[in-house]
């Protein structure tokens, strides 16, 4: 009952945060301009009405989507205060006027702030610099005109000044993007119209009696061709309407009007052409919830649960973890295969369906070797990639995430096959990496965990160290890209400091070598390397890494000390000094296992524990086994091993999916290797793992060797998918 109790409290208090995280209408106050339409907005029904299709982009999407995406590019938020992303897409688009000296256009680059608005009031300058937000008015200035000219062909500028030329298209021309009249050819691939080029259509008479019909926008000035005066004039009165009722307030006028829109405007289109209810519904409802990266509450849940399962062996945690595992990978499902069905492929075409669908092929694979071996690492792991994974998706990615259509090249049977591999490779490298992280941590506890826990503290101070030394390597003035000014000099020391330490660590790296000397110079040459080559939020996110990280593995190896001697089960093994120890006859990993090296991991025909050899510490109960060869806890060894079954997947998958890429670029690009710079660090990343595999026969401390080289194997895969796609051209820089 207790387990069961437990479970039940952890999955409520799951979905309790899974709603805070789901996101829906902020409850935030509107804009003076915008308090009419919030009464309005409250008022409407907009299930049918966000439905509507609109061609965008070389796609057709909802309405909703693209009232979301227009209000991001602008407003960066998917709505204007208070409102919802449909109220305010009419709300722009019918009473922009009202908005010209509000702040809504935003401005996402600090150095684009600064040079735009250095020109203009104290106040003015404070309020852009400070949060990014500029008014229309200050946007169409002569002379912020002229600036953006000057800074748009600088190269460094060129992300930055698309994302302003972005918001400006927006701000301004929102209803000549709207394109919702379908074209009655037959053609999937024929342009729509906006209703300021439909109303060509419409009567002269008409037309001339002014009103609504002459505010839009007249298009080329002929007539949309295959559509009658007549269809013109019953997709044009409700417009109008929408128009009429949305400034004067009227709920059930625009309420009408929409609905008939929605009724409308599909039967413009030829057979077959408008996109099935189905598909828009399914577009709605993915971002309506977030596109599901909210589902990393559930695995930083399931992950503070999977910690103390593996700590303490207890079965309450482990179930509550695993029943999280499960609810978050149905949710993370959920979420990718309704991209899935949208897009009409599989969505591994970008950074972001790449980091989502990889994450959670690594997941499953990773819950099923927990069901099948139950040694809690895999569990961990699991946890941990999916919560970075979809927090990288949500906040980080460029574009958010938005449905975008692939790249022809792309369209072809090796973007299921050879992209799967290797991004299911990739997650399965970061959770690799997370078992070495535990591995290292029990191994140098076991050693001395007085000294582990000073290497944390020298980590920990060289990170704040650093975080102090920022300040003097990076000017505070802001450059026109919005990075921090680098000292040259600065630079330069610290790139001979770098060699300084490497110089050093050669000298000093010897047989019985002072430890806590070597611990010292090589966070000394991650500082010194750090500060030579890393922009300032490189060598901040460094610093914290260092700071933090030496922070939380000094309190582990203080708090296992602390509990040495006590155990969750009553023999003398420490609860958390013995990590994951007691594998004796109330838990199952060793009758799982039987003591032999599973198939996965590399074993050979009779591959066994020596158990004549096998000593115990402190009891009869054999939970705190340990070999004499090595003389660490045969937790340890089942750490190994559950490293090496996932090491031995991603050696493979990397082969497979490097010589299929190789088979993909000859019939691409005509050649099967051109050392572009994303096949070079693709197969640096498998070199390292080749090496890892063969290291294992020669040298003697196998653990420890293939957990320090699965985190190296790691860094090498961050750089290949991070710094290679984003900061290096190459053939691959649209992955």
């Amino acid at each position: 009952m207790n387990i069961v109790r437990s479970t039940i409290i952890f999955v409520s208090t799951a979905f309790v945060f899974g709603s805070f995280a789901a996101p829906g209408i902020a409850a935030d106050t509107p804009m003076t301009p915008s308090l009419q339409a919030a009464a309005i907005d409250g008022q409407i029904d907009w299930s049918r009405g966000r439905l509507i299709a609109v061609q965008d982009e070389g796609r057709y999407k909802t309405l909703d989507s693209f009232a979301r995406e227009a209000m991001s590019a602008m407003h960066g938020r998917e709505h204007l205060p208070g409102l919802s992303p449909m109220a305010s897409l009419f709300e722009w688009i019918f009473n922009r006027d009202a908005y010209l000296d509000t702040p809504v256009v935003r401005l996402k680059d600090k150095g684009v702030r600064i040079h735009l608005s250095a020109h203009m009031s104290e106040a003015a300058r404070q309020r852009i610099q400070q949060t990014g937000m500029m008014t229309l008015r200050e946007l169409e200035d002569p002379m912020v005109q002229r600036l953006i000219g000057e800074l748009e062909p600088s190269a460094p500028m060129v992300t930055a000044m698309r994302r302003v030329r972005n918001a400006e298209a927006v701000a301004r021309f929102l209803d000549r993007m709207l394109r919702i009249v379908p074209s009655p050819d037959e053609s999937a691939d024929a342009p729509w119209y906006t209703m300021g080029e439909l109303q060509a259509n419409l009567p002269p008479e008409l037309l001339a009696k002014g009103g609504m019909f002459s505010q839009l926008h007249a298009g080329l000035g002929f007539a949309v061709p295959g559509i009658s005066q007549e269809q013109a004039l019953r997709v044009m009165s409700p417009w109008a309407g929408l128009w009429r009722g949305w400034r004067e307030g009227d709920a059930s006028k625009v309420q009408s009007s929409i609905n008939a829109l929605a009724e409308i405007l599909p039967t413009l289109a030829a057979d077959g052409v408008y996109p099935a209810s189905a598909q828009r519904t399914a577009e709605a409802t993915y971002y309506a919830w977030g596109k599901f990266t909210w589902g990393y509450w559930l695995y930083l849940l399931g992950l503070l649960l999977a910690v103390p399962a593996l700590v303490t062996r207890w079965r309450a945690p482990w179930v509550a973890a695993m029943t999280l595992l499960v609810i978050a990978l149905s949710v993370h499902a959920v979420g990718i295969g309704l991209r899935w069905f949208i897009l009409g492929r599989i969505p591994v075409a970008n950074m972001f369906e790449a980091i989502v669908g990889s994450a959670w092929i690594g997941i499953v694979i990773a819950l099923l070797l927990e069901f099948r071996y139950r040694t809690r690492f895999s569990l961990i792991g699991a946890h941990a990639t999916g919560f970075l994974a979809l927090v990288l998706a949500g906040y980080v990615v460029p574009g958010g995430g938005t449905l975008t259509t692939i790249m022809g090249i792309l369209d072809d049977v090796m973007l299921r096959i050879h992209t799967v591999l290797i991004i299911a490779s990739y997650a399965l490298i970061f959770l690799a990496a997370v078992i070495a992280v535990i591995y290292l941590f029990g191994y140098y506890f076991h050693r001395n965990a007085a000294r582990s826990a000073e290497f944390g503290g020298i980590v920990a101070v060289v990170g704040l160290a650093l975080w102090l030394v920022i300040g003097l390597v990076f000017a505070s003035a802001l450059d026109a890209t919005g990075e921090w000014v680098k000292n040259p000099k600065a630079t330069r020391a610290f790139l001979f400091a770098a060699a300084g330490c490497v110089l050093m660590l050669s000298l000093v790296a010897r047989p019985g070598a002072s430890p806590r000397a070597i611990a010292l110079l090589v966070s000394m040459f991650v500082m010194s390397l750090t500060l030579a080559i890393g922009s300032h939020g490189f060598a901040q996110g460094i610093a914290v890494i260092m700071l933090v990280g030496g922070i939380l593995w000094t309190c582990g190896n203080l708090l296992g000390i602390v509990l040495r001697g006590q155990s969750a089960i009553g023999g003398p093994v420490p609860a958390l000094a013995g990590a994951g120890a007691e594998f004796g006859a109330t838990h199952d990993t060793d009758a799982i296992w039987n003591a032999r090296k599973p198939l996965l991991a590399g074993a050979m025909p009779g591959d066994r524990i020596e158990q004549a050899a096998t000593m115990t510490r402190g009891g009869s109960g054999g939970s705190g086994a340990v070999g004499p060869s090595s003389g660490l806890p045969r937790w340890l060894q089942h750490a190994d091993w559950s490293h090496l079954i996932i090491l031995n997947m991603v050696f493979v998958m990397l082969f497979v999916g490097t010589i299929l890429g190789a088979v993909w670029a000859d019939y691409s690009w005509g050649r099967p290797w051109g050392w572009d710079p994303k096949e070079v660090f693709a197969l640096n990343t498998w070199i390292i793992y080749a090496i890892l595999i063969h290291m294992r026969f020669v040298t003697k401390n196998k653990g420890l060797w293939t957990a320090w080289l699965s985190i190296a194997g790691c860094l090498m895969m961050v750089f290949n998918w991070c710094f290679v796609n984003f900061y290096i051209v190459g053939l691959h820089s649209y992955a």
